[in-house]
């Protein structure tokens, strides 16, 4: 029978295999990100945790936590047209992150606030097209896990089938 030590370690290994599969989706297409300057990027991480009961003592099973900045859903899913309008003070600070302000527009300067409400309303109308990377990276980690657990029940009944020709030899 595994060990949680050996469970963890399983998990692990798919938790990381699930973030390098959404380090390189995000950081490939059209609209790259840089892993040394995407707040996002910077903040994804797979743990491996154990469950604890009610009584607060540590249980023999364990699950995977996969942490990140909320908008990786909404990068993942995008955003359907006519939905709830993105925050205006989420969109300034993004403007300002991004040192966009001042635009020319139809020939006039806007300021920051006419810009965000542009952009806004353009988001809106429009929606954001998702990129749909968490089902395939899910489904690689899937795939792992699945090669693990084949392994492990491969060794188990290996195990078995030698104890039982021990006995029958003996």
């Amino acid at each position: 029978m595994p060990t949680y030590r050996d469970i963890q370690q399983v998990l692990e290994a798919v938790g990381e295999v699930i973030v390098q599969h959404i380090y390189f989706v995000l950081e490939s297409g059209r609209y790259p990100l840089d892993r040394r300057t995407s707040p996002l990027l910077k903040s994804l991480q797979a743990r491996a945790v154990q469950a604890r009961s009610a009584g607060g003592q540590f249980t023999a099973s364990a699950s995977l936590e996969l942490y990140a900045l909320d908008y990786l859903e909404y990068l993942d899913r995008g955003r359907p047209k006519f939905t709830k309008k993105v925050p205006l003070d989420a969109l300034l600070k993004w403007m300002r992150k991004r040192k966009i302000f001042n635009r020319r527009k139809g020939g006039q300067f806007k300021s920051a606030n006419q810009l965000a409400f542009l952009i806004q309303n353009a988001i809106y109308r429009n929606g954001i097209r998702g990129r749909h990377f968490l089902t395939p990276a899910f489904s690689e980690g899937q795939q792992l896990l699945d090669i693990y657990l084949n392994e492990d029940l491969l060794n188990s009944i290996t195990l078995e089938l030698d104890q039982v020709f021990k006995k029958r030899a003996a």
